[in-house]
């Protein structure tokens, strides 16, 4: 019983970890974000993520390389545009948003790896969306739609979240046989060198490349930290908890970058909290 007991408390232990990094790097992502270009943004917070797992470097193979290239291309563009949101628009608001890549998700695995999708699934879908109705409140619900489709950080971040959907399903099909670490060493360096490459062919300069990381160093490193090593407690998660359950938990850390953005950079929760209740009872249920 006491051996069980300890089990249990890594998992929590790896699942808390998970949720306050994942929590503070939409925090870290917005001082980052606000003001820059959005590539040169997106390039410091992903390029930081990839130097913070340095310790993991010697798991890269060219393997690993050439299949990174296939789904960075595509998180390239996510990410790009979840960085332009996250300086656009409130980190409350985001958060959520960020979470909707469930719903695509098993939309999106339904029609291509054959997974089922139950009722279970379509009633947690219509929760999530029914959510999403109370981050920028209107007058009813359709005027709170259109409060959110006015935003564009919040279509940015939409899209964002669609697109890491598709890659998700393109890291099913072609990841099986790889190593998760050496995976993730590997799509942190194509997506900063594809994100760097954007950015001079759009005009961005080196001087605003080296201006960001004088001016937001603690940042960059705080963001490329949480970034990186949330995704690290995840796997190790894995070990103690099925998808099922630590998925759902991560999403928890919607209500800690909500908590964060209350203290650090004084946004207006509100009933964004009751958003947040709805898409993680939504999670559940899809998951």
């Amino acid at each position: 019983m006491e051996v069980v007991q300890k089990i249990q408390l890594f998992g929590i232990m790896w699942m808390a970890i998970r949720i306050i990094l994942l929590g503070y790097e939409r925090i870290a992502g917005n001082r980052i974000s606000k003001n820059a270009p959005t590539f040169v943004a997106a390039w410091g917070f992903f390029f930081f993520s990839f130097l913070s797992f340095f310790p993991f470097f010697y798991t890269i193979t060219w393997e690993i390389l050439l299949k990174s290239l296939i789904s960075g291309t595509i998180y390239s563009v996510s990410f790009s545009l979840y960085t332009y949101a996250l300086g656009h628009e409130d980190a409350s608001v985001i958060a959520p948003l960020y979470n909707l890549n469930a719903i695509f998700l098993v939309v999106f695995a339904s029609i291509f790896l054959g997974e089922q999708f139950s009722l279970k699934r379509l009633l947690g879908a219509l929760l999530m969306i029914y959510g999403v109705s109370f981050l920028k409140k209107g007058e009813n619900i359709v005027s709170s739609y259109k409060n959110v489709l006015k935003s564009k950080g919040a279509i940015a971040m939409i899209v964002s979240s669609l697109l890491m959907a598709i890659g998700r399903i393109v890291d099913r099909k072609i990841t099986i046989s790889l190593s998760p670490i050496g995976y993730s060493v590997g799509i942190y360096l194509v997506i900063s060198s594809y994100i760097f490459i954007y950015g001079i062919l759009t005009g961005s300069k080196i001087r605003q490349y080296s201006l960001l990381i004088k001016e937001r160093w603690l940042y960059l490193i705080l963001g490329g930290v949480c970034n990186a090593y949330s995704y690290v407690a995840l796997l190790k998660a894995f070990n103690y908890f099925g998808v099922s359950v630590a998925e759902p938990l991560s999403m928890l850390s919607v209500f800690v970058t909500m908590f964060f953005a209350r203290v650090f950079l004084k946004e207006h929760i509100g009933v964004r909290l009751i958003a947040a209740l709805f898409l993680f009872i939504g999670s559940i249920l899809i998951y």
